[in-house]
């Protein structure tokens, strides 16, 4: 071969590597939304948020099952409802409102309380919203005496 085609060939091939690293370095500044760390950092984000959530949720409904347990025998919705305020101001939950349903059916008391306000969690991105009700269902025993036992 002719040594100025060996020459035009070697220029040409540095030329297309060249290019191929300049391609390709400029490739994560031009993707959509701009570069990010990880595929799927927002929906870690939202899950992280909809745990963040259930744990508050969860917190609620062992709040009411713990006034439940430590509520007064002689007058149990009044004395419930305040230890349920009690445990929601000191642990900071989000919700002090609730409206609460008692009913009582083959030896058990159910309790089911509808938060007044739902709890949103406000994000960069995103809003998640949901109401912290709850419902819990305590044994008694009505035929021995007018106390409750807990299981």
């Amino acid at each position: 071969m002719n040594k100025k085609a060996f020459v035009f060939l070697y220029i040409c091939t540095i030329s297309f590597i060249i290019a191929i690293f300049v391609f390709y370095g400029s490739v994560g500044k031009q993707t959509p939304g701009g570069e990010s760390l990880a595929l799927g950092e927002k929906e870690i984000q939202v899950f992280s948020t909809y745990q963040e959530a259930e744990q508050q949720i969860y917190s609620i409904e062992l709040a009411a099952l713990l006034s439940a347990k430590e509520a007064s025998q002689d007058n149990f919705e009044r004395s419930f409802e305040e230890k349920f305020a009690e445990y929601l101001k000191k642990y900071s939950l989000g919700i002090e409102e609730y409206d609460f349903t008692y009913t009582t059916k083959e030896g058990t008391m159910n309790i089911l309380g509808k938060a007044q306000k739902s709890l949103i969690f406000k994000k960069e991105f995103y809003t998640y919203s949901i109401a912290p009700d709850f419902f819990i269902s305590i044994p008694y025993d009505t035929n021995e005496s007018s106390e409750m036992i807990f299981k």
